[in-house]
């Protein structure tokens, strides 16, 4: 029995805790990333998110692996969090790679998973910032609102049948994100020095510890179709 995970973004961070944690439990793991994980046991596809064809040509490529395995786990957890600036001062192609990979890749492969004929399970990774406004991060806050939103849509189509939707929110961990996030100017973003005590405050969680929550909550046991799972709820 072939159980097949797709994990965006497992290069490093999140995505590369979570599908090590998939790789003990027997998974097949593919990633699709930028840029390769070191050391990795799992299969690498190097694919552009902010680039529609590179996302399609990489979902064609897996189409055989798919097709072969008993159920699909995925795990859209890739997004960027560039470009930080007030509205007004956003940098265009940056804009716009943003908006296709935050929110255009994950629901092109949420479209082309469910055409296959195997039970899909579907984790989308959501943030806080979904919810609240950011001075900014307008193009952050409207991705991750527009992806719960999808996600709770795709959630109730699925009702009644073997495939799910459901949403984790990870909190703030350890990352190169939150690396780019305090590297901001004040000016792009105002609350750039509320991040920047995080760390002094030693408040960011480490992505390992995160990813078993996830697996374990979500994985291990059947997750809740259209839920919205918190890591502040469950650690």
């Amino acid at each position: 029995m072939m159980k097949l995970a797709l994990v965006t973004g497992a290069s490093r961070g999140l995505g590369r805790a979570v599908a090590e944690e998939l790789l003990k439990r027997d998974y097949e793991v593919i990633n699709f990333s930028r840029t390769r994980a070191n050391d990795a046991s799992f299969r690498q596809i190097e694919v552009d998110l902010s680039d529609g064809p590179s996302t399609l040509a990489a979902l064609e490529q897996v189409g055989p692996l798919i097709e072969q395995a008993d159920s699909l786990l995925v795990v859209q957890n890739a997004a960027l969090i560039e470009p930080i600036h007030q509205a007004g001062q956003l940098n265009t192609n940056e804009l716009t790679a943003h908006v296709q990979a935050n929110l255009l890749a994950p629901m092109l492969i949420t479209n082309a998973v469910l055409a296959y004929d195997l039970p899909v399970s579907l984790i989308h990774v959501t943030s806080g910032a979904a919810k609240r406004p950011i001075s900014g991060w307008s193009a952050y806050c409207a991705t991750k609102a527009g992806l719960d939103h999808f996600t709770e849509t795709v959630a109730l189509e699925l009702t009644g049948t073997e495939h799910r939707a459901a949403l984790f929110n990870p909190g703030v961990m350890d990352t190169s994100m939150q690396a780019s996030i305090r590297s901001s100017s004040k000016e792009a973003f105002r609350d750039v020095e509320q991040f920047q005590a995080y760390v002094a405050e030693g408040r960011l969680r480490a992505p390992e510890t995160v990813a078993r929550v996830l697996v374990e909550q979500m994985v291990d046991q059947p997750f809740e179709n259209g839920r919205m799972y918190s890591i502040y709820d469950l650690i």
